[in-house]
This record gives structure tokens, sequence and C-alpha cells, in this order.
């Protein structure tokens, strides 16, 4: 008698060699592998033909089908007729058993999936009692939507694949049909395959399961353990490598397929060594499915200027447009101040609202954008299959890759598209339709071989594989985690429903016994070398698993001792391998982490302090490592801030006869803006204005915010300009004060803003407004007292040429000034007041601060710039600024004023002078008052230096060097 399942198959289809013969398998793949491994045995062997149940049972209903005007239905497709129907029950049974809320993908597949299971078991709605639930709501609702699809079926002409019971036909060839136990076929596949096979069906006793198989025992056994997923894959890749006499003589049947492949994938990628992978991998693993992820994640979080610069960046999406390079999309991008939302892309890419130098670019992108949105649902009334054909649309036009995963992705959405063009759905809120869509493209799967081939190594799953007769097979994932079958109940029918219901419907407990028996004959079937091994930590949960029980079976049977526990089993494997082993340093290594094992062991494998090897191999981290050692002493260095030494042998240059630039830029003007933030810390001015790094000014999505501080305060300096302008006549005369003037000007600038910078809501733009509102008023208040004539607004400091104007300081030291003045005022003959808005608070503008240690300069330099522009100008020969005044015109400011008497100009001239000297020495040492850090740009860059400089501005030792920034910082 045949002792396996290989000698009983080859047997059956070999036998009457004349005779057709189909082999029923689970799968093709599965069906194609069996007779691979036949014709391997015995030579070529005809009249064979590999069928699933499913698609004989297509192929002998297509007549009837035919015959009798019947469409079958795809199973996508039968999904959302279900769904169709069951918004139908929601809407006219609110209070119903699945009400409109509970519409979600997982419920919708639950209740999809019990429907066929009740229509295989071939049961209709009227033998759905209501004495057989659990509850009585439950019964209604199943007996309706099932009556009701049954008459959906009936009234379209069309059928669900149990439906074809009725339209297949027997074969009435002499064929001889062959399946495997367990079949695990439903009644209505076994009533279709009996009608179409009759008599001449024959079932095969399966393989016996590993743990009383004979020839299962003879087998050779390897264990080990690691202590995670992916050092168990190198372990395991290192095995192969070191041992296997050809990679396609190996398959990998993982116990958790999803969480190995793709680690098995990407390693043997790194390796040069070709995979196959049964199931594939998610689109994720390919760019233009990274890109449809990408879109349908922008269109979720809000259409985010940083997802879409991020998969541009990234290489997901290319704007294909010879005139422009990528990074210049980014670039525009990120400097539009779209930050999110469809009306700010459409809005703020108008090219007449950016810069000249961009414009041509910019109308470029506002058609991209025209585009984008053009089919996008201002509302919340989204349509899942429109969703996918604009996915599919965008995909195509703007996708990076070009790969053949590239193309199966590609051609994957437009299939979908197609295949539910005439699928029904209703409308619902974006972010369902966004789920529905991405439940569909879990779907799409890329370099799927569902075979093996040859030279390369195969990846099948524990529920799949096994049946390609290779000579060696790995089992990776056996923890009790990954090994064990869930026998959770279904929520939809429960075991107990299934049970009174119909002796036809498998129960979740009976299925979980089933798939265990099914799984350990199947393993039984295996023949040749066996590795078994398990994560014994999941490095992403943080917790500890033990190895499976199946797995202390197999080893009891390797050593043929049945009393062996799990400490054994732990004895025998050992210390789990790890990522980065030791053991593995006097070897051949894997790849560049072995190479680093290599260099961090000694010749007994012990572990070396790396840090000498790592900053010999990288000369930026050794250099890192130095800045922080100098930085730690107490001397000044160029890690602190003092880079003037350097600075003067870059100005001599390299050779002799040469000369090159220093790392300070000369500068032929500066700006108060400039000084100040010197003043305030030099190595934040070293950072942002030497080696011009910027932070990326990048709007965020706040759906309770609509303008920045920055913006707030640019749109009431421009309404009070506007406002003064109109109420002087632009100077020439005392201010007239009309209230109904400022709400209008005010309306109007709230307007063009709004138009540049749309609100995030109608809420929060009335509510911002509203506040911008009460800061009018204050100013209102406070200028309609005011007695002084305003004479100039936004004043421009240049010459008639539009250079930086010249302004001369006490000292006699010249200076080329660049800036704007918010207002001049004349208090008097020949006597004038500069002002300057502030929409913060005036909390920091002490009277004992007038210089504040050179960051408050503006009132001063203004001063005398206002000053020497209104003698040179020809306006007033004598003019003289006695005053200047810092202003808070808003609510939070409360109408306040800081005023400064213009009489300390020597000393003005000595701070500047000290400012500039200290620049020019290249002194740029960061701020010593470190609460500034909290809010600074470049924290992340800086982290605790601030704090260490403190203790460093006061050694003795560096006296010489910070002496003239020091007693700029004295000057209150």
């Amino acid at each position: 008698m045949p002792k396996d399942l290989m000698d009983r198959l080859l047997a059956a289809v070999t036998g009457e060699p004349l005779r057709r013969k189909v082999l029923l398998a689970h799968s093709y793949a599965q069906g194609q592998q069996l007779l691979e491994r036949l014709c391997a045995r015995a030579g070529a062997i005809a009249n064979v033909e590999i069928e699933t149940v499913r698609g004989l049972a297509a192929k002998r209903a297509k007549l009837g089908l035919f015959l009798n005007g019947i469409t079958l239905l795809e199973e996508g497709h039968v999904f959302w007729i279900v769904r169709m129907l069951m918004e139908e029950l929601a809407t006219e049974v609110p209070n119903g058993y699945i009400h409109e809320g509970n519409l979600k993908p997982g419920i919708v597949d639950g209740v999809n999936r019990s429907l066929g299971e009740l229509r295989l078991a071939r049961l209709a709605a009227a033998d759905l009692r209501a004495e057989v639930f659990t509850h009585p709501g439950k019964a209604e609702y199943m007996r309706q939507l099932l009556s009701r699809y049954e008459l959906y079926l009936s009234e379209q002409r069309t059928t669900d694949f149990a439906g074809l019971v009725h339209f297949v036909t027997p074969d009435s060839e002499d064929t001889v049909y062959l399946a495997i136990e367990p079949t695990g076929w439903t009644r209505a596949e076994r009533e279709m395959t009996v009608r179409i096979a009759g008599e001449r069906l024959a079932i095969l006793e399966a393989e016996a399961p590993f743990g009383q198989n004979a020839g299962f025992a003879e087998n050779s056994f390897a264990f080990f353990s690691a202590s995670g997923p992916i050092a168990e894959v190198r372990e395991g890749l290192r095995k192969m490598l070191g041992q296997a006499d050809s990679i396609d003589g190996i398959e990998i049947m993982a116990a958790d397929y999803e969480r190995y492949a793709p680690i098995v994938y990407d390693h043997a990628k790194a390796l040069g060594l070709a995979c196959t992978l049964s199931s594939g991998l998610p689109i994720g693993y390919c760019p233009a499915g990274q890109a449809a992820l990408g879109l349908l994640d922008w269109i979720q979080e809000g259409y985010p200027v940083s997802k879409l610069t991020e998969l541009l960046r990234h290489g997901r999406l290319r704007i294909e447009d010879e005139r422009f390079t990528q990074n210049s999309w980014i670039r525009l991008l990120e400097q539009s101040g779209i930050g999110w939302g469809k009306d700010r892309y459409i809005s703020l890419l108008e090219p007449s609202r950016l810069a000249e130098g961009d414009r041509e670019q910019s109308a470029a992108l506002h058609a991209h954008a025209l585009q984008w949105f053009g089919s996008l649902p201002d509302n919340d009334q989204w349509h899942p299959f429109e969703l996918l054909n604009w996915l599919a649309r965008n995909v195509a036009s703007y996708a990076a890759g070009r790969s053949p995963e590239d193309a199966v992705v590609h051609s994957s959405l437009r299939e979908l598209a197609l295949t539910h063009a005439k699928s029904p759905s209703g409308s619902m809120s974006r972010d369902l339709a966004i789920r529905y869509v991405r439940g569909m493209l879990d779907g799409i799967r890329i370099r799927v071989s569902p075979t093996p081939k040859p030279g390369a190594i195969h990846v099948s799953s524990l529920a799949g594989g096994g049946w390609s007769g290779r000579g060696l097979f790995w089992i990776p994932g056996m923890d009790e985690s990954s090994w064990s079958v869930s026998s959770r109940q279904d929520p939809v029918l429960l075991d107990e429903e299934r049970i009174r219901l119909s002796p036809d419907l498998t129960t979740r407990s009976e299925r979980a016994s089933a798939q265990r028996l099914e799984r350990e004959s199947r393993i039984g079937f295996l023949r040749g070398e066996l590795w078994l091994s398990y994560s014994s930590y999941d490095p992403g949960e943080q917790k500890s698993h033990g190895a499976a029980f199946e797995m202390l079976q197999l080893f009891r049977l390797r050593t043929g001792d049945a009393t062996k526990d799990f400490g054994a089993l732990s004895a025998a494997l050992g210390e789990p391998y790890g990522v980065l082993d030791m053991r593995w340093a006097p070897g051949l290594p894997l790849n560049g982490i072995d190479a680093w094992a290599k260099l961090l062991a000694n010749a007994r494998g012990e572990r070396l302090d790396g840090r000498e090897a790592i900053r010999g191999s990288y000369p930026a981290l050794a250099e890192g490592y130095r800045a922080g050692t100098l930085r730690q002493a107490d001397e000044l260095s160029a890690y602190d801030g003092w880079i003037g030494e350097l600075n003067r042998v870059m100005e001599q240059g390299g050779r002799q006869g040469e000369s090159s630039p220093g790392i300070v830029p000369k500068r032929d003007y500066i700006s108060v803006s400039e000084l100040e933030q010197y003043a305030s810390c030099g190595l934040r001015y070293y950072f942002g204005y030497v080696l011009n790094l910027r932070s990326k000014e990048t709007a965020e999505l706040d759906r309770t915010s609509w303008l920045q501080a920055n913006e707030k305060g640019s749109l009431l300096h421009e309404t009070y300009r506007r406002y003064m302008e109109e109420a002087t006549g632009n100077g020439a005369r005392a201010a007239v004060h009309e209230r109904e003037r400022l709400n209008r000007l005010l309306e109007q600038v709230l307007s063009e803003f709004a138009s540049r910078i749309p609100a995030p809501s109608s809420h929060v733009f009335d509510k911002e407004a509203e506040e911008l509102r009460r800061d009018a008023d204050v100013f209102y208040h406070v200028e309609s007292v005011n007695a002084d004539q305003p004479l100039f607004f936004e004043l421009e400091l240049k010459t008639e040429a539009g250079e930086p104007m010249e302004v001369e300081l006490a000292n006699g030291m010249r200076i080329r000034l660049k800036g704007f003045i918010d207002r001049i005022d004349r208090i008097g003959p020949h006597e004038y007041r500069i002002i300057d808005y502030k929409t913060g608070s005036p909390a920091k503008f002490k009277p004992s601060e007038y210089f504040s240690g050179g960051t408050q300069l503006q009132h001063a330099i203004y001063s005398v710039a206002a000053e020497q522009w209104l003698r040179t100008s020809g306006y007033d020969a004598q003019a003289s600024v006695t005053e200047a005044d810092y202003r808070f015109p808003t609510a939070k400011g409360r109408g306040e004023f800081v005023r400064r008497e213009q009489n300390r100009r020597s000393e003005l001239a000595v701070v500047i002078k000290g400012l500039l000297d200290s620049r020019e020495s290249g002194l740029f040492i960061p701020a010593s008052d470190i609460q500034q850090c909290r809010w600074c740009d470049y924290a992340s860059v800086c982290g605790a230096h601030a704090t260490r400089m403190v203790e460093k501005r006061q050694l003795e030792g560096n006296g010489g060097l910070l002496g003239t920034l020091l007693e700029v910082e004295s000057y209150g």
C-alpha cells in the first residue's frame, strides 16, 4: 500500500493513463506544485488537469447562465450590493439592529461574509427562524437583509457563486475527479462537485499529522531562537548561505507571512538573492503604491503642504516639467504659506500673489492644483468609487516609479475602477470613503509568485505553503502568538446560532480545530531538512514570547524523548541570536551590521569599546565628539562660536598669493533687526545671517486658528497705515478721525487677508476678526486724543537711487542702514517723534533698559536716521527727533506706549561700534539670557550650550575675547 500522500496521488494519476483526470486543489498554485512533484518523480504525466472547485463550477455553469440570461457577480461587487441593502434597511428602520452610523467597512464585511456562509450552506431567508437567534432584532435584520438580497439577484438577473448550484451541468465525459482531504467544501460546493463528477469523484486520504507520521520522523531538524523577527531572518539567511547547495532548494513557510515576508524580501534584495513570494507584498513596497497611500493620507489630513512636500522629497510623486526641478516645486510649496486646505492652494498659488521670479512656476503649479481639486467634493458627501477613480488618474500622472511593480499598481487601480464602475454606492463622509478605498488597496499585491521559480528562495505562508517538495523547509515565527489559531466567534452568527440553523454551517471552534489538523497534516507532508525558529521578543510591542507547543512537540520528536519540557527546549536553543551578534564576528559577514560586529569583538568574541573604531570610520562623528569635548572645556573655541582665528586664515587664503572670502561675509549695510539679534544671541545670528540656515516656515494645520502672530501684526500695520494716510491726507493736514473709515478699512484688509489666507472655518474667522476689531478700537481710542501731527507712514530709509541710507553716528562713524519707520509725527516746531507699532506685550520694554544690552536699538538708531533724512531730504533743515515711542495699539497692549528720550547718542555710537567690532572679529557666542532658548528655532542644534556658556563668560581667561561684547551687554 502506498505509504504517503505523494505515493497515493501518483498511483491515482498514473492509473489508466489514457483517461482524463482533474485534480481539485485548494488553489491552482497548490495543484501546480503537486503536479510538478509527480512529474519529477515519474516523468511526463498525460491527461491530468488542475482545477479549483470554484473555477470548475464557473466553467460548468457558463452555458446555463447564458441560456437563462444570468450574470455571475464578482465577490467585490457582491460586497457593495450588501452594503447598499444594509443602507436601505438603516434608512427605513433608523433604530434597527445595525443603524447607518455602523456601516463601517469592518461591520459590512462581517455581515457580507456571514450572508455568504448562509448562502453556501443553502439557507434561504425563510430558514432564518427567530428562535434560532440570541437577539430578536438580529433575527429580523438578517432575514430582511437576506430576503432583499435574494430579491435583488432575481430582479437584476444576477447570481453569486452559491447560486451556481442551479446552473452547473454534469460532466458527460469519463473524467476522474481527484481531491485531497480535508476538502473544506461548503454544502453548495460539495453539491456542485458531486453534480459535475457523479460517482467518478475520488477523495484521497490526507497525510498523517507530523506527530503520527513515520516518514516525517526521518527528516533532519534544526532549532534556533532570536531576539526579534529581523534577527531571526538574519540568522536563517546566514545558515542558508553557509549550508545550502542551492537557494532554489529552499522554501520559507512563515507563520506570520505579513510580518516575515517583507523582512526576508528586504534582506534578500540587499544580498542579491532572488526571492519569490507566494502572496507578494503590499503596495507600500513600491513608489506607485506609496504615492497612492500618501495621497489618501494627504486628503484625510486636510491637504497639508507638509505631506505633499514629503511625497515629492522622497520621490513618491513627481511633477513633470522640464523647466523646473523637483526641489523647486518643494521650495515653492513651502514658501507659499498655504499650510493646508483646498481653498488655500487655489488662492495662494495665484501667480499675481507671488514674487515675480516665481510667477511662471506658480502658474504651472496652480494649474496642477486645479486638476487635483477639480473633481474632489467641497462638502462631506464623498463617493468611494469617484475617489478611487481620482486616485487611479493621479497616481498614473504623478507617481514617480516606473518599475514592473509600479505597473502592477497602475493597472490594478484601473481595473478596480473599471470593476466597480457599476457597483452601487451612495455618498458618505470623506473619512469613511477613504477607509473603503484603503480596503480596496489592501487587496492589491505586488511581486506575487504563487509557485516557486528556479534560482530563487520561495517564501510562502504556514496557511498555504509546503507543497513545493523542496529539500529544505524553514518555518520562522514559531512563537505562541503567531502559531495560535483563533477560535473567536463570529459576532454576526454566533456558534450556538450556527448549530441551531444548520449542520452545514461550521462553528468557529470547529473551523479552528480543522485548521490545526490540516496544518499538522501538511507539516507531516514535508520531507527533507527542517529548520524551526521563533522570536523570543517582539521589539514593537516590547513583549517577550515563548515557543509554540508544536515546536516543543517537534523537539521531542527529534530527541525521541516525550518528557522534554519548555525548559529543556530553551536550554537546547541557548542564547537567542541578536541583530548585532558577536558570535558571528570571526566568520563571513552577512552585511555591514556583521562587519561592525567583527570590529567590535576580540578573538574570543567578547565585546570591545567601539568608540575608537566608530570615530576612525566616520570622520564627521569624530568631529562631533571633538566638538562636544571642546564645548565642555573652559577655553573658548570655534564650537562655542569664536571663529575669529579660522576666519582670518580663510581671508588670507590657503596658498601664498591667493585670497578667499572669510567665513563671515562682509556686509556694506546693516539692519537694526540684525544688530539686535546679534546682541541677543550671536550664535543664532550666525546660523541665520552667516550660514543662512532658516527653519521651514510651513504653515501647519490648526483648525482652531486662522492667522499667525506675525500675520495679525501685518494686518493691523496695514490697516493703521491706510487709515492714517486717509485721515491726514498723506500727512498734509491734521488727522480727521472717523470711526466708520477705520471700520471700512479694517473690513477691507480682513477681506484681502481672507482671500489670500483662507480661514479653516467661518467660526474661526469670525472669532479672530472680532478680536482684530477690538484691537482697532484701542487704536482709534488712542489716536482720537492725539494732538500731534502724523507726517510719514512706512518710511523707507533709502537714497533717491534706492540704495541703503548712510547714517552718521555721534563718534563720526558712518553706517549704511536698511529699514522702515512705521510713522513720524511732528510734536513741535522742528521737533519730531518716531513711532513703532508693536502687537505684543510692553513688558520687556522696561524704563531701565534703554539699550537693553544692545537688544533694543531700534528707537535710537531710527531716531538718528529719521532726523538726518528729514534734514537731507529738504523737508526740515533744522529737524530734531527728540522722542521715540514703542506703541501697543491692541487689546493685549491696552493702548500703552513706552517713550524713549533721544539723549544718549554718544552711548549709542559706543554700543553699535562694540557690536560691529565683536561681529567682525568672529565672535558668535550663545545668548546670555538662556530663557530665549525656549522659543529659538535652533534649540535642537545648540542643546544646553547657552547654559554652559554662562560659566564660560565669567572665566578670567576668556575676558580678552569677550571684553567688548560684555561691555555692550552692560549698557542698560
